[in-house]
């Protein structure tokens, strides 16, 4: 398994963008040029270059990456489909996993407060109930929705409105996960992998 993570993207000025631009195929700066705001034309190439170069390094594919879709609109590689790989990003850094068999990330700022509020559309009672127990509620709130999103991107559901059941209807038993607290740089990220073979082929619905 590959993981590459970037986790400098505010530190990325307009010409350090536009020079990495260059590594990008045109249908790539396309894309990047079609946000407003600088952090997402950084979160967007740079979220490109980590899979660039992570294939270059783990599987020795020295080529600009070509998409195709799957279910949920999933983006998969388009020559190498025994490859799965998996993108995420959130303002204070982007992760690429690059794996043989089919995988789930996440990557997201520590919140900053623990919202109850939030909890109880994301969570369920004995979830909430852990949260508020934990050691820090708003480093557990994260590391939970982590792993929630990472299950849902691996399974190829996406983002559902039964987050609070999602791991009590047997999904939780059916997955393990690789989660690391980064405390010093405030993010929190989720690897997921099914334990055996998956029952369908992976999807999301986010697009990269």
């Amino acid at each position: 398994m590959i993981i590459k993570i970037f986790d400098n993207p505010a530190a990325v000025s307009e010409q350090m963008l536009e020079d990495e631009m260059l590594e990008l195929p045109l249908w790539r700066v396309r894309k990047v040029r079609s946000f407003k705001f600088l952090i997402d034309r950084v979160l967007c190439t740079e979220a490109y270059l980590l899979l660039k170069r992570g294939l270059k390094e783990g599987y020795g594919i020295d080529c600009m990456p070509e998409f195709d879709y799957i279910a949920h609109e999933k983006p998969v590689l388009k020559h190498y489909p025994d490859i799965h790989f998996n993108l995420s990003h959130c303002k204070k850094g982007i992760l690429c996993v690059i794996d043989d068999k089919p995988v789930g990330c996440d990557i997201e700022e520590i919140e900053k407060k623990f919202d109850l509020n939030l909890c109880h559309v994301c969570y369920n009672a004995q979830e909430i109930k852990d949260l508020q127990n934990a050691d820090d509620p708003c480093i557990a709130f994260t590391e939970l929705w982590t792993k929630k999103e990472a299950a849902l991107k691996l399974t190829g559901e996406g983002l559902t409105d039964d987050l609070p059941s999602l791991f009590t209807n047997g999904l939780k038993e059916q997955v393990k996960f690789e989660t690391h607290i980064c405390k010093d740089k405030g993010y929190v990220y989720s690897i997921c992998h099914y334990n055996s073979t998956p029952p369908h082929p992976s999807g999301s619905q986010l697009s990269f």
